[in-house]
């Protein structure tokens, strides 16, 4: 994994990132997949390094930025400080910041900027705006792990923590049987796989937070009440010459 630091911040990029340069060849060939993963590497990075210093600015330590095959993620500690409005603003921040740069891009696009550029430079330019613009909009879309999903989960929780994780989820789904017949009938048999994935993935994070949400019983012994003092004395029975045959303890089974 290649390691770099950024504003302070732990930056990896997993080798699985290449897989964004077979997204590349469905368009282009040649040098300009290099160009497109180029540029994708530049959108992404910009993306997660507004969930990144978003977390920082409200008091996030250990923040992490890793890229892998289908974009990337930011990791960081928890602390109380941040509820759920402010992760609210996390979750956003990234698309924000992607959205922003791709309509930079288009608004230079627009004013003749990028006018008389070469053939390598507009391969790079759309791409850049394709990858920060479009995928930015995209990534908003109320699909749990994508930051939509993450933002609507973030609101209902102000209302009601207890049933964001179950509410994001059925938001999710209803997303995905809009989505998945609106991509197949116009011929986004790539795209319908990307959404059925992110919502599997998606689901796995529910499963996970219903888990941890459980609290953990620890088994320990009930004590026994202790008999109240009969204030009648009894003689002790006599000793029973042959001693009680200790119990087995029931056989233990691997889960």
């Amino acid at each position: 994994m290649l390691k770099f630091p950024l504003l302070g911040i732990p930056v990896g990029v997993h080798a699985t990132f290449l897989f964004i340069a077979l997204l590349g060849a469905t368009s282009y060939s040649g040098w300009d997949i290099a160009l497109w993963t180029a540029a994708a590497f530049v959108s992404i990075l910009a993306h997660e390094m507004g969930h990144a210093l978003v977390a920082r600015g409200y008091g996030a330590k250990g923040i992490n930025v890793t890229l892998y095959g289908l974009g990337g993620v930011t990791s960081f500690n928890h602390p109380r400080s941040i509820s759920h409005g402010k992760s609210f603003l996390i979750s956003a921040a990234g698309s924000a910041v992607g959205i922003a740069l791709g309509g930079a891009v288009l608004f230079a696009a627009r004013n003749g900027v990028f006018s008389g550029v070469g053939p390598e430079a507009t391969v790079f330019i759309n791409s850049l705006f394709f990858t920060s613009l479009v995928w930015g909009v995209l990534n908003w879309i109320p699909i749990v792990p994508l930051d939509g999903g993450h933002m609507v989960q973030h609101f209902i929780a102000i209302f009601s923590e207890k049933n964001a994780p179950l509410i994001s989820q059925i938001i999710t789904w209803i997303a995905v049987a809009v989505l998945v017949p609106y991509a197949w009938l116009n011929g986004y048999r790539f795209g319908v796989f990307i959404v059925v994935l992110f919502a599997i993935s998606g689901f796995r994070e529910y499963r996970q937070q219903v888990a941890a949400s459980k609290p953990r019983i620890e088994q320990h012994p009930q004590p026994q009440p202790y008999p109240p003092a009969d204030p009648t004395p009894r003689p002790y029975p006599p000793a029973d010459p042959t001693p009680p045959k200790p119990r087995q303890p029931p056989p233990e089974f691997p889960i």
